[in-house]
């Protein structure tokens, strides 16, 4: 099957692995994610409800087109929907002011990639990155779910932006602390390839603990600022995506090396969702000062 005819399977039969649920309609709807990726899935409403998960189709075809049979890929979907309105109802979506205050975070994206949708929401450009808002719906053991905040939702709250940033940079580093280790103890066999690393020309992975959009670490206060002291140099910061940055002194190789090197890694490693930027940034341990 064409993911076209996947899609129509899919809406066709799910009704009939979630017997126990009123269900009103079903439809099979696009979004757009980060970076304009454009992303399938099938939407399931509940009679007399106006809120419903999206379930996202592009996995299940893979697998799917991997030997997975329908019947298994309709049970897995099933279950997803039921895990997905599981933590509907544990979550308040009409959140209040102080709701906000306890689940507002921010996350880094890349800005001209994202042009069209920061149109409606507040964003803090920087450099050619944007600082988005988002609202926390669950953070467990299955992962991390959040929602975009929308110009329409601050003015509902009668917020700024300037208030909601300091709001939700203050939470986002409560709930995902940094986390900086050398890439030799994230890839072990770094060690055998290059013995004579030593802390100097080391590379280092900036991110926090969850591992999810860690590069919005790079903003918290006095993170890059402690570590080059503590390295007693200025810093490069390479993005790997937007789930991590990539710290290296900058005694030790030359900017046009990395910015290369970056953009190698984007092209052929980095998926189109995940993507930051091809752009290296500089932080001077003198002036206390980023610039790209």
């Amino acid at each position: 099957m064409s993911f076209e005819e996947f899609c129509c399977e899919i809406l066709e039969n799910v009704v009939n692995y979630l017997p126990d649920y009123n269900i009103e309609t079903a439809k099979i709807e696009k979004v757009t994610k980060n970076n304009g990726v454009e992303c399938t899935g099938i939407v399931i409403v509940l009679e007399g409800e106006n809120v419903a998960p999206n379930i996202y189709l592009d996995y299940y075809f893979m697998i799917y087109k991997q030997g997975r049979s329908l019947d298994d890929i309709l049970r897995m979907i099933s279950e997803e929907y039921e895990r997905a309105r599981d933590t509907m109802s544990r979550s308040n979506f009409n959140v209040d002011i102080d709701g906000l205050r306890d689940n507002a975070v921010i996350k880094l994206v890349n800005y001209e990639r994202n042009k069209e949708k920061l149109k409606d929401c507040p964003h803090i450009k920087y450099f050619d990155l944007a600082i988005t808002f988002r609202f926390l719906v669950k953070m467990d053991e299955c992962g991390v779910a959040s929602a975009l905040i929308s110009n329409s939702d601050i003015k509902k709250w009668n917020v700024s932006k300037e208030e909601l940033y300091q709001i939700a940079k203050e939470n986002t580093r409560r709930l995902f602390p940094e986390t900086i280790r050398a890439i030799d103890e994230i890839l072990p066999d770094m060690k055998e390839i290059c013995p004579d690393l030593d802390d100097r020309n080391k590379l280092y992975v900036l991110s926090n603990e969850s591992g999810v959009n860690g590069a919005t670490c790079v903003l918290y206060d006095d993170v890059i600022k402690n570590f080059a002291n503590s390295m007693g140099c200025s810093l490069f910061i390479m993005p790997s995506s937007i789930h991590e940055m990539i710290l290296i002194c900058c005694e030790e190789v030359e900017k046009e090396r990395l910015k290369k090197l970056v953009k190698e890694v984007n092209k052929f490693i980095v998926s189109e969702i995940d993507y930051l930027s091809d752009s290296v940034y500089f932080y001077d341990l003198e002036t206390d000062k980023i610039t790209i």
